[in-house]
């Protein structure tokens, strides 16, 4: 009797799904590719936080108000007439307040990523602030708005200038070295760290993480940390997190955070984010236990 045909071989519902790559980078164009994810996230956040100044219950109870007390005392035409200009002025203000975040991106460059260790994107009164976010597997956290610091003069402030032609040659010189010299003790303290992950065969860059190694201080800073929407709750942003504690960790790094601050409308109406920041620390705290990385 000849023995049963082997059955049909199964294939994995999963196989023919495209996977996901999540790794260091050091080449141009991913690099590049990463600048403009940030710096898009970034334009997103308008849109985010014009939403939240138009249905805060301040500026949206006082609109109400407004315009009833217009109601009381125009009639109808001019009431709506009025009505009308009142909404349209609401809006400016609002279009006014939240244009900041266009001018923030265009600052996401390559100046920004290998700029000195000081330069930030700045904020509202000069604090440090920083971009955190991205879909995580428990849920989204949306990309926060990179904002920057006042940190002066980016290439050093020039010493005294010495009497006659000869002795300005020198002071020139003398700063010219200074300032390679600084430049070259920051290079070797200082490492700037992007991680990008990538689905499917046409290696598109869905999420993006920029870290700066500070080997002085023994940690590392997450600059920004963002995943396209379409991909965010798919653990994308979570993978981004592990892969930078990772490296961090390599690098012989005992601490990895986030830049502090990163809110640039007024204080009262950063409640959503303030929830969000706090879920991304959560996720951070969490990545950092799973992988031995003390605080």
């Amino acid at each position: 009797m000849s023995p049963p045909p082997p059955p049909p071989s199964v294939q994995s519902p999963t196989a023919d799904l495209p996977t996901l790559s999540t790794y260091p980078t050091t080449t141009q164009s991913d690099r590049i590719s990463s600048l403009h994810l940030i710096a898009d996230s970034i334009a997103q956040q308008r849109q985010s936080a014009s939403f939240t100044l138009i249905t805060h219950p301040y500026p949206l109870s006082l609109s109400i108000l407004l315009l009833g007390v217009l109601y009381q005392y125009l009639d109808y035409a001019t009431f709506a007439t009025t009505a009308g200009g009142v909404v349209m002025t609401l809006l400016l203000v609002v279009r006014m307040v939240t244009a900041g975040y266009i001018s923030l991106a265009e600052t996401i460059n390559f100046t920004w990523l290998e700029g000195p260790a000081g330069l930030r994107l700045a904020g509202k009164k000069g604090h440090g602030r920083s971009p955190s976010g991205g879909g995580a597997s428990s849920g989204n956290v949306d990309p926060a708005p990179l904002t920057k610091t006042n940190s002066g003069n980016l290439h050093g402030s020039g010493g005294g200038g010495g009497g006659g032609g000869g002795g300005g040659g020198n002071g020139k010189r003398s700063r010219n070295n200074s300032n390679s010299s600084a430049r070259g003790a920051e290079g070797r303290d200082v490492e700037n760290v992007v991680v990008v992950s990538k689905w499917g065969e046409e290696e598109e860059i869905i999420g993006a993480l920029v870290m700066r190694v500070l080997r002085k201080e023994k940690k590392a800073v997450v600059r920004a940390w963002t995943v396209k929407l379409r991909y965010r709750g798919k653990g994308v942003g979570r993978a981004l997190l592990e892969e930078g504690v990772r490296v961090a960790k390599e690098k012989g790094v005992g601490n990895v955070e986030f830049e502090r601050d990163h809110a640039i409308l007024p204080d009262l109406f950063n409640g959503g984010l303030e929830r969000r920041e706090k879920k991304a620390k959560g996720m951070l705290v969490e990545v950092l236990k799973e992988q031995g990385v003390g605080r």
